[in-house]
This record gives structure tokens, sequence and C-alpha cells, in this order.
């Protein structure tokens, strides 16, 4: 399976694996807790967000402040450090997707007045790789590296529809296993959307994210690696009906999408 597949359901197999690395995957799990936080954490917090013991995160954010990925703030609480910035340089530079698209996601913004990003899948979620946006009037502006859940966003229902049929089931299970609340929301509504993707080139999301977000997204291609990535735009619900995002808004993305394209086959 490619990388561009749900991640792996977190379950008993892990530490039946003896080649599964126990500490590091704690370690991970540590640096993933932020992703949900805006402010700095204590080992308090790690503890309660991982469900590790105290004492082992304290040896966990001790050694990861040593070497860069964590740093202490001036209360002693943990924050990110730039050795995570460093990590992920190779990946974002490697995407030369993210270079040739700006001048067209820039145009996109312009038109919609909302933000507009090109994502991968992550797990049962999506990150931003690229994100764009002309104005900071938004409810919503997010940078690179955000996440969001693909059951109830465009831009997931896009990806989804990149994905084989073993990758779909594989998706399925993940969410069986680790997001049991979401099934039945996946079933009636992300996949069929994600079918109807497939058959117009985009997909929409209206308010099912956040109330006061309106999403539209068109798949963009495979990498040579498996890997999935989509283009959409998060637009403010007051600038679009539902009625403009369906007929105005989804052709145009499809329209990028294809540009897009057209640019990385040509490079």
């Amino acid at each position: 399976m490619s990388r561009s597949a749900a991640t792996r359901p977190k379950a008993e197999a892990d530490q039946n694996d003896p080649s599964f690395a126990t500490t590091l995957a704690h370690g991970l799990d540590v640096l993933a807790a932020f992703r949900n936080s805006t402010g700095s954490l204590s080992n308090a917090d790690l503890a309660a967000s991982t469900g590790l013991s105290r004492p082992t995160v304290s040896r966990l954010t001790h050694t990861l402040a040593q070497l860069g990925y964590l740093k202490r703030d001036a209360k002693g609480r943990f924050e990110l450090g730039l050795g995570i910035l460093a990590a992920a340089y190779p990946v974002l530079s490697a995407l030369k997707v993210r270079q040739l698209a700006r001048p067209l996601m820039r145009d996109f913004a312009a038109y919609t007045g909302g933000t507009v990003s090109i994502a991968m899948p992550f797990g049962l979620d999506f990150i931003y790789v690229e994100t764009l946006r002309t104005t900071d009037a938004v409810p919503h502006v997010p940078d690179v590296g955000f996440t969001g859940t693909m059951a109830t966003t465009a831009v997931g229902r896009a990806l989804l529809s990149l994905y084989t049929k073993d990758e779909l089931q594989a998706y399925l299970q993940a969410v069986k296993a680790e997001r049991p609340e979401e099934l039945k929301y996946v079933q009636s509504r992300t996949l069929p959307d994600m079918e109807l993707c497939k058959e117009r080139g985009f997909a929409v999301s209206l308010g099912e994210w956040r109330r006061e977000i309106f999403g539209v997204a068109a798949p963009l291609y495979r990498t040579p690696a498996g890997d999935c990535l989509s283009v959409n735009c998060g637009i403010p619900s007051f600038r679009f009906s539902a009625e403009q995002i369906e007929r105005e808004c989804g052709p145009r993305i499809l329209g990028l999408a294809r540009s897009i394209r057209s640019l990385v086959t040509n490079v």
C-alpha cells in the first residue's frame, strides 16, 4: 500500500511486531500532541494527551529538547523547536508543485476571497503542504502543516477520490478502529460525495467542517511514489451562496486543478 493510504490503526498489532520501535513511536506521539495546541505544553499536559506516564514523558521531552525538536519557554513548558522545521524542509522542497502553482492559487484566492491550499493525506486527516490567501480578513487562516479530518471536508473527498479500492477499504478500517464516531458520517456522506467528485471532477462541503466556511476542492494527481495531492479553497460563507459554490466555484477549481497539472507535466 502506498504512503497515500490511511495509516495503520493504533491497535495491538504494533505491540506484537518485533521490528516496531515503541520508544521512537512514543517520542513521535509527544511531538504529535502539539498539532492540536496553539501554545506551550507541560509534561503533565503531554502525559494527559498521549496517555504515557509522567516519567516517560519527562525522559522523552528532555531528549527531544536536547536534539532541538522541542524547546523550553520562560515557564519551563515545552514548544516545538526549529529541528521540526529543518526535518520538514526536504519534504516541502521536493514538492515542486508548490512553487509552480502559487501564481494560479493567488489568482483563485483573489477571486473567492478565501484561502487556497494544496493538501496531501495524513492518516485519516489531510495536511496542507502549501497555502495562499490575499487577505487575512477571513474566519480561518491555516498555514503549511495545518491538519484536519478528511471526513467532513471537500479536500478530504477530493483526496479520497484518488484512492484505489484497497486504499479506500484501509481508510474505512482505520476509521472504524480509530474514530468510530465518524464511521456513520463517512458511509452516508463522505463516500457518496467522493463518488460524485469522481464524476464531475470537484467536491464541495457547505459548512460541514466549520459553519462559516464553504469548501470546494479538486483532485490533482498521484506522484510516482503514490502520494495523492488535491487543491482546495476555504471560502467565507457570506461571499457565495451554496448554489454559487456548486455552479461557479466548483467548475473554476476544476479548471485550476487542470492548469496546475499541466504546469507540473510540462516541467
